[in-house]
């Protein structure tokens, strides 16, 4: 991944129009979103720069949105951008939204933020079974030392959406300060409606990231509930929206919520 720049341009798309940052996914990579068919504007990638540390990063989701402006900035400097991506690049990209509608001084604006398939990181009560990602659904044939890499990384995001929820839990609005107080930008959830193909149990367990899959992924528990604008389904599972296929429908989603975000 270091061979590319970082953000990275995936797509040069009309320039007059408002950039989309996509976002990595908790496994650090952005590999899939060049699976998408062409967006008609300027579509840039920011991948994990921390993806192959041999130790945790410290700073937690925060270490990654201060970051991720920080890069932004270095290829656009001011105006409207829309930010987010898949599963984790979502959640990111609502935090980005949030620090700079706070900065006063900020000459970039959020217009709206893609949630695809992004999920509400709360896993359910202790003591709550899960079961197994299927390890080859999800890396494929992937090298063994990258697997390895990808895995770790997915460990560690996974490890800072704990605080992540603590930070943004519906019960604790009125505890709140700071970012997580601020109202989201807009933002187009686009929802898959199917479960991961798991390995049949007695405890009926579903994946982890399909914990909330019936109720949009859990966001019933985030403090604010308006600030999604649109809701759009697909008709496939998790690891499954940028597949043969598949990506055709995932990219007209993408192309419909950036039209509707930014109105250009």
């Amino acid at each position: 991944m270091e061979s590319r720049g970082n953000p990275s341009l995936m797509q040069q798309g009309n320039p007059c129009r408002t950039p989309l940052f996509l976002i990595h996914d908790s496994s650090g990579g952005v590999f899939s979103y060049f699976k998408l068919e062409p967006l008609g504007r300027p579509v840039y990638t920011i991948y994990n720069p921390w993806f192959r540390n041999t130790e945790k990063w410290n700073g937690g989701t925060m270490l990654f949105v201060e970051k991720y402006i920080e890069l932004i900035r270095s290829v656009v400097h001011k105006g409207d951008i829309l930010v987010g991506g898949w599963s984790l690049g979502g959640q990111l990209g609502l935090d980005i939204g949030r620090v700079l509608a706070k900065d006063k001084r900020s000459r970039l604006r959020v217009a709206g933020v893609l949630m695809i398939d992004t999920l509400y990181p709360y896993w359910g009560p202790p003591g709550t079974v899960h079961a197994e990602l299927p390890v080859d659904l999800v890396l494929g044939s992937c090298p063994p030392d990258m697997k390895t890499e990808i895995l770790r990384c997915t460990q560690w995001a996974k490890e800072d959406c704990l605080d992540w929820v603590t930070r943004n839990w519906k019960e604790n609005r009125d505890q709140l300060d700071g970012i997580e107080a601020d109202e989201p930008p807009p933002t187009v959830f686009i929802h898959a409606t199917q479960y991961i193909p798991v390995t049949e149990s007695e405890t009926k367990a579903v994946a982890m990231l399909d914990q909330f899959r019936h109720a949009n992924n859990g966001w019933h528990l985030f403090p604010h509930q308006d600030f999604i604008v649109a809701r759009w389904e697909i008709s496939t599972h998790h690891f499954g929206l940028f597949e043969k296929g598949m990506a055709k429908e995932t990219t007209d989603k993408v192309i419909k919520a950036c039209n509707l975000l930014a109105e250009d």
